[in-house]
C-alpha cells in the first residue's frame, strides 16, 4: 500500500475518537475526529436540526394563525353583509311605518269628522225635541216615537283585539281597527241618519207651523187678496185652488192642530177649520165629505175630508187657505 499524500509524514500513532475513511473511483480517504470536534459537530448539528424543527414548527403555526385570521375576516364580512341588509329592511319598514302613520293620522282625522256630524245631528235633534211644548198633550207621544226609532236601529258594539308583536306589526294592526271601525261608523251613520229622517218626519207630524200642499195636484188658481187683474182672473182670492184633474182624492193636514170648524157654508161648501196654536189656523174648502169632527187632534198628513166641487166651484179641487194671527197668508210661502 503507498503511502496518501494527505496523510501526516508523522508515523508515529495518533489516538482519534472518530474515523472516516472515503473511497472514490480507487482513491482513499481518511478523516480523523477528535472527541472534541466530534462534540462540537454534534452540538452544531443538534441546533440545526432544533432550528430547523423550531422554524418549520413557526411557520405551520404561523400559517394557522393565518387561515384563522381569514376565517374570521370573512366570518365578519359575511355579518357585515347580514347587518347592511337588516339595516336596509329596517329603513323599508321604518318608510312604511311612516307612512302608515300619516295614514292613520288622516283616517283618525276623517273619524273624528264623522262623529262630529253625527254629534251635530244629534244634538239638532235633541234641540228640536227640548223645543216642543211640555204642555202638548202630543209630546209624550213624539218622545215614545223617537225613543223606539234608536231602540230598534241601535248598532251593535263592536270589539276590538289589538296585535302586539313588532311596531310596524302593531301599526298595521291599528290600520285594520281603523278600517273596522270606520266600516262600523259608516254602518252607524248610515243608521243614524233613517233615525234622524224618521225622527224629523215624527217631528214635522206634530208640527204646529203648515208647510206643503193639502193634496196633489195643480195651482189652478193663485194668492190674490187684493184682487190684482194680473193675477188668476183679477178676483179677490185669499188662498190655492189645487184641482185634482176631477179625480176625488185624500186631503191631509198641512200640521197638527185641533179641529175648531167641519162645516158647510155657500162660498165653501163642505171645509174644514183647524186651530195649530202659535196664530197659525188653515182651511180646507170644496170638499165632497169632511171626515173629522170639531174637538178632534189631528197630526200633519192624517186624511181629513176628500176633495169635490161643493159650494161656489166650478170643478174638483181643494181650495186651501193659511190664515195667521188673522191674515191670510199665500200658502205657497209655507
Amino acid at each position: 500500500m503507498e503511502p496518501n499524500e494527505n496523510l501526516s509524514l508523522n508515523t508515529e500513532p495518533t489516538k482519534h475518537f472518530l474515523s472516516l475513511h472515503i473511497s472514490h473511483n480507487g482513491a482513499h480517504k481518511a478523516f480523523h475526529l477528535k472527541k472534541k470536534q466530534t462534540l462540537a459537530i454534534c452540538i452544531a448539528a443538534c441546533v440545526c436540526i432544533g432550528g430547523s424543527a423550531i422554524t418549520i414548527g413557526s411557520y405551520f403555526n404561523a400559517k394557522n394563525k393565518l387561515l384563522a385570521s381569514q376565517q374570521e375576516l370573512q366570518e365578519v364580512e359575511r355579518t357585515n353583509r347580514k347587518l347592511e341588509q337588516n339595516s336596509k329592511a329596517l329603513q323599508s319598514e321604518n318608510n312604511n311605518y311612516n307612512e302608515n302613520i300619516e295614514d292613520l293620522q288622516n283616517k283618525a282625522a276623517e273619524l273624528e269628522q264623522k262623529i262630529n256630524e253625527l254629534e251635530d245631528v244629534k244634538n239638532n235633534l235633541n234641540d228640536q225635541l227640548n223645543n216642543l211644548s211640555t204642555n202638548d198633550s202630543a209630546s209624550a207621544e213624539i218622545y215614545n216615537a223617537v225613543a223606539s226609532c234608536f231602540e230598534e236601529t241601535k248598532p251593535e258594539t263592536a270589539n276590538f283585539t289589538p296585535i302586539v308583536t313588532t311596531s310596524f306589526n302593531k301599526v298595521t294592526s291599528l290600520a285594520v281597527q281603523l278600517d273596522r271601525i270606520d266600516c262600523h261608523l259608516n254602518e252607524a251613520g248610515t243608521s243614524f241618519n233613517e233615525v234622524a229622517s224618521n225622527v224629523t218626519e215624527t217631528l214635522s207630524a206634530y208640527s204646529d207651523i203648515p208647510s206643503g200642499l193639502p193634496v196633489k195636484g195643480y195651482i189652478s188658481s193663485g194668492f190674490n187678496p187684493n184682487g190684482l187683474s194680473s193675477i188668476s182672473d183679477g178676483r179677490v182670492h185669499n188662498g190655492l185652488d189645487i184641482s185634482t184633474r176631477s179625480k176625488i182624492l185624500p186631503i191631509t193636514a198641512t200640521a197638527a192642530g185641533t179641529v175648531t170648524e167641519a162645516d158647510y157654508r155657500d162660498d165653501y161648501g163642505y171645509y174644514v177649520l183647524i186651530s195649530h196654536g202659535n196664530g197659525f189656523v188653515t182651511r180646507y174648502a170644496h170638499n165632497t165629505e169632511n171626515l173629522v169632527s170639531v174637538g178632534d187632534v189631528v197630526k200633519k198628513g192624517d186624511v181629513i175630508a176628500t176633495t169635490g166641487s161643493t159650494g161656489q166651484a166650478t170643478g174638483i179641487h181643494c181650495h186651501y187657505e193659511v190664515i195667521l194671527n188673522g191674515v191670510f197668508q199665500d200658502p205657497m210661502d209655507f
